[in-house]
């Protein structure tokens, strides 16, 4: 129940805020023997007319209960609708070329979403754009992943927003330990170096609420927020800060490379 759509959502003109909302992602679904499996939606290479060609072709019947389809952009679109509150859904960074039977929904509420993915699964079947895709050997798209759902807290400050940096994801499924320390080091020397620049300008401005950094593994996560800290503090930070890789692998002064077996598997996991 963590409101990515929501938020998003924020960006629409005319649109209730104070609505639930979910992400839903066109996909495609395979079905095996003991598991069904999703291919990594961004290897659809869905274009913007075929995406929404797809989302007027669906959008009747999710308006039948109650859920309002709009076209974000060609692989995410957003969802609105009271089924959605309170509805916890997986991220698709989840389930992107993975097993997907162990992130579905299983609560009551979620019995709609589950008739819709079948419903849909019918109707894309014989789409002319995925008879078109098919005929260029272009996989379909048989379905649709739900995340981000949820609705905003009545209190939240109308210029909160999330910036999600995921240049770690890619090489990281890849195992590709020299991508992601040299991934690692740019986001380092960019677009973090940029954040502490503009806090050390800013400083603890009267009212202004400080960003939070928050870095995400697949099991845990780990938030910083800026705190009002003594002269011997800066001094002590000056002195050890951590280089970004470091932090993230717990590798303290050694190199990815350099570490053990069994430490890189830890830093993986």
């Amino acid at each position: 129940l963590i409101p990515w759509a929501a938020l998003r959502a924020r960006a629409l003109p005319e649109v209730a805020l104070d609505a639930a909302w979910g992400l839903i992602t066109p996909c495609h679904l395979t079905v095996h023997a003991d598991h069904i499996a999703m291919h990594d939606p961004a290897a659809l290479r869905l274009e913007a007319q075929e995406s929404l060609a797809l989302l007027q072709a669906m959008a009747p019947y999710f308006l039948e209960d109650g859920l309002a389809l709009h076209f974000l952009q060609a692989d995410t679109w957003l969802v609105q609708g009271e089924a959605l509150r309170g509805l916890p859904t997986a991220s698709i960074e989840r389930v992107r070329g993975q097993k997907v039977d162990p992130w579905m929904p299983r609560t009551e509420a979620a019995r709609l979403m589950r008739r819709l993915q079948n419903e849909m699964q019918m109707l894309l079947y014989t789409h002319p754009i995925n008879d078109a895709r098919v005929a260029r050997g272009a996989p379909m798209v048989n379905s649709f992943w739900l995340s981000g759902t949820g609705d905003l807290p009545e209190d939240a400050p109308p210029f909160l927003q999330a910036t999600v940096l995921d240049n770690l994801q890619a090489p990281a499924l890849r195992d590709d330990a020299a991508a992601w320390t040299h991934a690692s080091q740019a986001l380092d020397s960019g677009p973090l170096a940029e954040m502490a620049q503009a806090l050390a300008q800013r400083g603890r401005s009267i009212g202004a609420e400080p960003p939070t950094l928050t870095l995400c593994g697949s099991q845990i996560a780990r938030s910083w927020r800026q705190q009002p800290r003594s002269l011997w503090g800066r001094v002590r930070t000056a002195l050890h800060s951590e280089p970004l890789p470091d932090l993230l692998l717990g590798a303290e002064k050694r190199p990815y490379h350099a570490l053990k077996e069994k430490d890189r598997q830890k830093a993986r996991e």
